[in-house]
């Protein structure tokens, strides 16, 4: 229990269990130590070492022997506490070199066109990306269903893409099954009957387009070219004419 939390937060397997064993055993020469943690003679000063650096082991030196002995545990919260800082900083710095990694990446000669997402991140990195199109006054164009997964899997993803969405004021127009209710709000409806719907969700937002196929396991394909998302966008204005309101 003690060993899977403290590697959750950023310890190693080793310093987990040299930690646990420094708090049962109290003040300990690295022998104990080695014993009760189980742990190579020979990795236990470096172990020790990283643990003085967290600041979650003290040492004393009595009679020309060095004994070890874990800080308070309220150390560990402090120690969290500098993990989030540092996240923070990290963050920041990462900011400032976008845009130089934006115009390297402009410069390169190929890019992949077509990325593939397993999982339900990739849902989510949809509506990220489209987002980030309307920031840029991009409009989308999307079909759906008789049924909206992001409703039902990612209503919390879905309920902050509406707000943002509300707050940027990009045009959407969607194409669901007659019947459907959607719940975004920002988005104008027009309805079909499904024998004109793909079976999964697809968006196109400039020159991407992305299919999600909410079946388990979640798979999202994300296509970057142009030609296709004129070809897609091109198909969404023919049936969008025919759908109703």
């Amino acid at each position: 229990m003690i060993k899977e939390s403290l590697e959750k937060i950023g310890l190693t397997s080793g310093e987990a269990e040299v930690y646990e064993a420094l708090v049962s055993l109290g003040l300990s020469s690295t022998g104990a130590i080695t014993k009760k943690a189980g742990i190579a003679s020979s990795k236990v000063y470096e172990v020790l070492q990283r643990l003085q650096k967290k600041g979650l082991v003290s040492f004393v030196i009595k009679n020309g022997v060095q004994y070890y002995d874990a800080t308070p545990p309220e150390r560990l919260l402090d120690f969290l506490e500098e993990k989030k800082e540092d996240v923070v900083r990290a963050q920041e710095d990462i900011k400032k070199i976008i845009p130089t990694i934006k115009q390297l990446g402009e410069k390169a000669d190929e890019h992949n066109e077509t990325v593939v997402y397993t999982g339900i991140e990739g849902a989510k990195i949809v509506l990220k990306e489209i987002l980030e199109a309307g920031k840029k006054g991009i409009s989308n164009y999307g079909f759906g269903t008789n049924v909206d997964p992001y409703v039902e899997q990612l209503p919390h993803a879905l309920n902050n893409y509406i707000q943002e969405a509300k707050k940027l004021k990009f045009k959407t127009r969607l194409i669901f099954a007659k019947g459907f209710k959607s719940s975004n709000i920002t988005a104008e409806i027009r309805f079909l009957s499904t024998e004109y719907l793909p079976p999964v969700r697809t968006m196109i937002y400039g020159h991407k387009v992305a299919i999600v196929d909410f079946t388990k396991p979640v798979t999202t394909i994300i296509i970057h070219k142009r030609e296709i998302a004129e070809s897609y966008k091109k198909h969404f204005e023919q049936l969008w004419k025919i759908a109703k309101k």
